[in-house]
């Protein structure tokens, strides 16, 4: 793949920059020009303010700078640079030609698929651990956010580049496990005295889990062991019930996280952490570092010393028990020891505090708590045609991922859910993301997707002539809407890379939404401003309309529409989102530009 558009202005502006060196108005040159997309498009496409930065070491306005390295740029004569412009105390400001943006449509036609995806990056090894919800029921439309934000996350940095593993930490020991173990037993015992009244009845626990999934296990593990557990008390071994529980609740998420298409690379166990020493030799490595201190009947982790922590935290409890806390620096600890250089865990906002006493675990055990970065999670409410929707009044009902996946569909949950930065709170409207409209985001973007299909199927049914894509043929392409859906589409690589390193899949949204705009904005005005057409239109096909037409910006056009095509797959891909081919037309007020 050629350079991005971004690395070339750098480079140009580098040349510029160590010329001005060499005419002795600078005394130092930075390794990297600092460059940014200007805010309005009349300012360039590229503009830096490297004349204001160096401008104090250098003694001279930074004007008088911007004016030199602006000079030098000239001087250059790359036959991409159209303009060079000086703005305000310095700016420098880049515009490339129209040629330029022409070409790199070749680049992306080359590359298709592979458009915008990185070089294999030898480092850093990222793990990645999302979701990870307690295995003591089914999904609930919450935990749908932290699924697709990383999901999406993950897909994004392996086509940047990043060597990425997706972990699922399945928090199978404790007390939440063993009260789902008593409220299934209790459910179990319920179903038995239906069957057979003679059946002791047995209180449900007050801090029971009280789902109507419960009562299904309960029925299930009936049927699976007959009368083996029936007691007025809970059986001294119920570990069997437990893991059955377990079993049964991991079926139930691994089943919705399949239609989410949601995938895991590691199911790491908490309870297996504890089978094979890593909790206990954590606190001993803690203990031997100094950090452990013993009071109170119980065990505590020095966090106040360690980074300044409120207080300092319990890691093992007086009855003996080791605290989540200790288990989950265990699995970090086991995590760094697999050759992880950075760990990335999303967790709900709620475990903010969470996150200085994981670093200084870290730090105790010799490793950089840099290496821990924590993506926190907002609410998501549930509207309904912009009005909360009312959850059930009985204690343990909630709206299920499975619920909103069967009302509006795969696509639109996973985009809808990835339409703000993941730190912000989400309102989730249920009526809107089914709406076969334009104003629904999700069935916006794909239609922008199925009509540039549709115009290529269109194409090949008009028996349109082939012409080789050359940069003579692309030289049609010259309008204004042309030139700048060339810039996004060029601009992808960099807009990906940006995301990835910012660890923020939400802007593929924004990509998209931008592009297809741009696109149905385009489709529109061609027509009705321009008084144009990419295909010729029915009305059009009179007398000898295919020696008249102008085939070869028709070809020019299309393989711009393929380009759109393409780039839009390929982002809604990373969003796990499907890029359909044909969909039925929107009702809209909009008048058609073009026949579908």
């Amino acid at each position: 793949m050629s350079d991005s558009v971004r690395s070339i202005a750098r480079q140009l502006l580098h040349q510029a920059v160590r010329a001005t060196q060499a005419e002795g108005l600078l005394a130092d040159v930075p390794d990297q020009v600092p460059i940014e997309r200007p805010k309005r498009p009349e300012h360039g496409d590229y503009a830096t303010n490297v004349a204001l930065s160096l401008a104090k070491a250098a003694g001279k306005p930074p004007r008088v700078l911007g004016e030199a390295i602006a000079k030098h740029l000239r001087l250059i004569g790359d036959v991409n640079l159209a303009e060079v412009t000086v703005a305000g105390p310095g700016f420098v400001n880049l515009r490339f030609s129209d040629a330029f943006w022409q070409k790199r449509l070749l680049d992306i036609r080359q590359a298709a698929g592979d458009w915008g995806r990185g070089e294999a990056k030898p480092s850093p090894k990222l793990c990645v651990e999302y979701l990870s919800a307690n295995p003591t029921g089914p999904l609930h439309f919450a935990h749908g956010r932290h699924a697709a934000v990383g999901d999406s996350l993950t897909r994004l940095l392996r086509f940047a580049g990043y060597d990425v593993v997706r972990e699922f930490y399945l928090n199978d020991a404790g007390n939440q496990v063993a009260m789902l173990a008593l409220s299934v037993w209790t459910r179990y015992m319920e179903a038995a005295r239906t069957a057979d009244a003679s059946v002791p009845e047995v209180t449900f626990p007050e801090n029971g889990y009280r789902g109507d999934y419960i009562r299904g296990i309960g029925r299930q593990l009936l049927e699976r062991d007959g009368k083996r557990w029936i007691g007025v008390e809970p059986p001294a071994d119920i570990e069997p019930v437990k893991q059955f529980a377990i079993e049964s609740c991991l079926a139930m998420i691994r089943a919705t996280l399949g239609r989410f298409d949601v995938d895991f690379d590691v199911w790491q166990s908490e309870r297996a952490l504890h089978e094979a020493g890593d909790v206990k030799a954590t606190l001993e490595q803690l203990d031997k570092a100094g950090f452990i201190e013993r009071r109170d009947n119980a065990v505590w982790l020095r966090t106040t010393a360690l980074w300044g922590d409120d207080k300092d935290r319990v890691v093992v409890k007086s009855d003996g028990l080791p605290t989540y806390l200790l288990a989950d620096i265990a699995y970090h600890r086991k995590k760094l020891a697999r050759g992880f250089d950075q760990l990335c865990d999303i967790w709900g906002a709620d475990h903010h505090g969470h996150i200085p006493r994981m670093q200084a675990a870290l730090k105790a055990l010799g490793a950089n708590p840099d290496k821990l970065s924590v993506i926190l999670i907002q609410m998501v409410s549930l509207l309904r045609d912009g009005k909360p929707v009312a959850m059930g009044k009985r204690e343990g009902e909630f709206v299920t991922l499975d619920a909103v996946v069967d009302e509006v569909g795969r696509d639109a949950t996973r985009f809808f859910y990835l339409m703000r930065r993941h730190d912000t709170p989400l309102e989730f409207d249920l009526e809107l993301a089914k709406r076969q409209s334009m104003d629904n985001p999700v069935y916006y973007a794909q239609y922008a997707h199925a009509r540039c299909a549709s115009l290529l199927r269109r194409a090949q049914e008009l028996e349109a002539p082939t012409h080789a894509v050359t940069p003579e043929l692309l030289r049609a392409l010259t309008l204004p809407e042309e030139i700048a859906v060339l810039r996004r589409l060029s601009d992808f690589p960099d807009f990906l890379s940006d995301a990835a390193s910012a660890r923020e899949p939400h802007r593929l949204v924004q990509y998209i939404q931008e592009l297809a705009s741009d696109f149905q904005s385009y489709y529109t005005r061609l027509q009705k401003v321009h008084g144009d057409s990419i295909l010729p239109q029915q009305r059009q096909r009179v007398g000898n309309w295919r020696a008249s037409w102008n085939w070869q910006r028709t070809a020019a056009r299309l393989a711009w529409v393929e380009a759109i095509r393409q780039v839009l797959e390929t982002a809604l891909s990373l969003l796990g989102v499907s890029a359909p081919r044909e969909m039925k037309r929107a009702e809209t007020t909009e008048d058609a530009a073009e026949e579908p």
